[in-house]
């Protein structure tokens, strides 16, 4: 599948412009992940985006490797590092099977943004209602969780 189709499958990017799709996917570099290979490591720096072409993924945090999330084709991680030039990895994210992953630097974007300021705003749009929606799941699994608590 070319960079194109596959980020025009990937939810974070569904309302962005084809016109700024397809510079973002000028930025893409296709890479492939063996099974057990970890992509990026919990604590590390990083300023890449990972959007998940095919295969799964899972996410784990801390020394004994306790499981967060199992993520799937489509689906996309890293994307605290575009909002955060600080920002360290908040997991150790490990190919269950091998993997075709595009890798997105947040540099290029940045790059990229300071030239095509329209571009910049279609992405960073895109980015921020992505995170919302997550602090939405986050937000209802912390709910349940603390339900589930007072009930025991």
């Amino acid at each position: 599948m070319d960079n194109l189709s596959a980020l025009r499958q990937t939810r974070l990017f569904e309302a962005l412009p084809e016109t700024q799709l397809a510079k973002l996917a000028g930025l893409a570099k296709a890479t492939r992940f063996s099974q057990g290979e970890a992509i990026c490591r919990e604590g590390e720096s990083g300023s890449e985006l990972f959007v998940l072409v095919m295969g799964s993924v899972r996410a784990t945090k801390g020394g004994n490797d306790e499981d967060v999330a199992t993520i799937g084709s489509g689906s996309y991680f890293g994307e605290m590092s575009m909002a955060s030039p600080d920002h360290k990895r908040a997991a150790t994210i490990r190919a269950l099977e091998d993997c075709e992953v595009l890798v997105i630097s947040g540099v290029e974007i940045n790059v990229l943004a300071d030239k095509d300021p329209s571009f910049g705003y279609a992405f960073y749009r895109a980015l921020a209602r992505g995170l919302a929606q997550r602090m939405r799941v986050a937000a209802n699994d912390v709910a349940l969780l603390k339900s589930l608590a007072r009930k025991s």
